[in-house]
């Protein structure tokens, strides 16, 4: 969980870094994975290995503190950069505003950024502008450059402008990118695939059923209400079963 200041800082920024949250063995662990993914969309659906990043109890917590809520993951996805490859264009994952944090990327790094493989550049800040940054934009004045340790995962919130730095190393970049919501939103790109227990047959727990959005699993703010159960309002304002 976030501290007061973590979260003040948060919300001036737009980003929160928590290094090295992929203890050593669960490093290893996730970089197998990846090097055996010839695709890098819904990574669930590649190795369910790659659960023990998304439902992390620290990467959790500090999402939760952030949305307070609970957190729903909407979207699971991983990049390798090739060697030689240029800087990404600046851009946001949604350009509008809203005075709260409505859903966070994480960028969770399985190898170190450094100058010449390429960092995430972020302008803190810009999650307040309420607009996409300026297209073709070079370098920026006001930006920042994260170089930080393997298994570092950085959160920021999906309107803050951010870019992938070149790739100038010989070596591959590897990173995965959880995506979270509030447990109420809908998914938000057409090619996910629908989450369900057919599609998850050995998620049973009912936390991980609500954090990948099989089930609700909250309770409901008219005080009765289950999803499950075909249920109505009757003349009196009292729920009742059909």
């Amino acid at each position: 969980m976030l501290t007061s200041s973590q979260k003040e800082e948060f919300n001036k920024n737009g980003y929160h870094i928590i290094e090295r949250m992929l203890e050593v063995d669960l490093l290893a662990q996730i970089c197998h994975a990846f090097d055996q993914l010839d695709e890098y969309r819904n990574l669930l659906d590649r190795d369910i290995t790659f659960l023990g990043v998304a439902n992390h109890p620290i990467l959790v917590s500090a999402i939760e503190s952030i949305l307070e809520s609970r957190p729903q993951l909407l979207q699971f996805d991983g990049i390798a950069r090739q060697p030689d490859t240029p800087d990404q264009g600046w851009h946001a994952d949604f350009t509008f505003y809203c005075d709260r944090p409505l859903m966070l990327n994480v960028g969770v790094y399985l190898d170190e950024l450094m100058v010449d493989n390429g960092p995430i550049c972020v302008v803190p800040g810009s999650h307040k502008y309420g607009e996409p940054p300026p297209k073709d934009a070079g370098n920026l004045s006001d930006e920042v450059r994260l170089m930080v340790p393997a298994g570092t995962a950085v959160i920021f919130d999906c309107t803050t402008w951010h870019r992938g730095g070149g790739n100038r190393s010989g070596n591959v970049r590897r990173a995965i990118f959880p995506t979270y919501g509030h447990y109420w939103m809908k998914r938000f790109e057409t090619w996910m695939p629908y989450a369900s227990e057919e599609r998850f047959p050995e998620i049973t727990s009912p936390e991980l059923q609500a954090l990948l959005g099989i089930a609700l699993n909250m309770p409901s703010a008219y005080g009765g209400y289950d999803e499950k159960a075909v249920v109505r309002k009757g003349l009196d304002g009292k729920w009742e079963s059909n």
